[in-house]
């Protein structure tokens, strides 16, 4: 048995997607391109917390840390993430889990951090761990780690064509064009600044047009806006991380926001409901909402609790 320190010129990406897929892989279908997207090209991986196992030339284990390395001003950096951390069932009980979360634990405690969270990092798999893996949940409790909340992903298929969106005066909902890049940003930073923001700006530094977004203005300002993420885009969006298990084309709604001195005027929905229109006529089949705890909300449109996770987190 070997323990392998991560590096991004070499990591094993065929190997680990095989024991992935070949463990979690009916519920949550990893593809090479998501792997490499999350876990390889990411720029907050954290090599020296990230390491993998071999066995002979098998892949048998590994763990994928994360810290924040960049757009210190979007995003938090008194937090530390275990992205994932995965063995092969046949070598478990074997202690390789365990040597992995001590490999890992070290390294973060290195840095300034203060606190470990299991998933919700910046391109994350999950936000928490599945609620079907119960043995999992168990071991990280007995390993220090403490619950941290309950969030959902939605979806709906749509067979038939929704409702065409209504109209309300003075509010218009486009397509976001590529020459309103700079006023979007500068919308996310005044109203959303944080996580939103620098996902927005690291999906135009991929090459991003606008068009995954639909922005909603009253006369000419920008009040609200909804992402649509789907296979075109050039950033894999999490309410699409798992599209492989489906045979129809998969898109996927959020975040949503809408500027807090335009909020409780019915605004949220009807943005939804333009996000909801223009992924079917993109030929989406099937919607997904990731990571959020507005079940009444997305209940009303028909959404059903699709995944669930819970969160966990470990103080230092």
């Amino acid at each position: 048995m070997n323990l392998v320190r991560w590096d991004e010129r070499i990591v094993p990406v065929e190997e680990i997607c095989q024991l992935w897929n070949r463990t979690l892989g009916d519920e949550f279908p990893l593809t090479e391109r998501l792997f490499t997207q999350n876990s390889v090209e990411c720029p907050h991986i954290f090599p020296e917390g990230s390491w993998y196992v071999t066995e002979g030339n098998q892949v048998i284990g590994f763990v994928v840390t994360k810290v924040t390395r960049e757009r210190v001003d979007l995003l938090p950096e008194g937090v530390g993430w275990i992205q994932a951390l995965l063995v092969a069932p046949e070598h478990r009980n074997k202690g390789i889990g365990k040597a992995l979360l001590e490999k890992a634990e070290l390294a973060l405690q290195s840095t300034p951090i203060t606190k470990i969270s299991i998933g919700r990092d910046v391109h994350h798999y999950f936000p928490g761990i599945p609620n079907t893996l119960t043995t999992t949940m168990k071991w990280f409790e007995r390993n220090g780690y403490e619950e941290a909340g309950t969030d959902y992903d939605f979806i709906q298929t749509y067979e038939n064509q929704p409702k065409q969106p209504e109209h309300i005066d003075k509010i218009s909902f486009t397509v976001l064009k590529k020459e309103e890049e700079n006023e979007f940003l500068a919308f996310l930073s005044r109203c959303f600044p944080g996580r939103w923001h620098y996902e927005a700006w690291d999906y135009f530094r991929s090459g991003g047009e606008g068009k995954h977004f639909i922005i909603a203005r009253e006369n000419q300002d920008i009040i609200g806006f909804v992402r649509i993420n789907d296979s075109d885009a050039p950033v894999i969006g999490p309410n699409v991380y798992w599209a492989e298990a489906f045979t129809e084309k998969t898109g996927g709604i959020g975040p949503l926001g809408i500027d807090r001195a335009h909020r409780k005027k019915g605004y949220g929905r009807a943005i939804v409901e333009h996000a909801i229109y223009t992924a079917y006529e993109r030929n989406c089949m099937n919607i997904i909402i990731d990571w959020t705890e507005l079940t009444t909300f997305y209940e009303s449109f028909g959404f059903k609790k699709w995944k669930t996770y819970v969160g966990y987190e470990k103080q230092l």
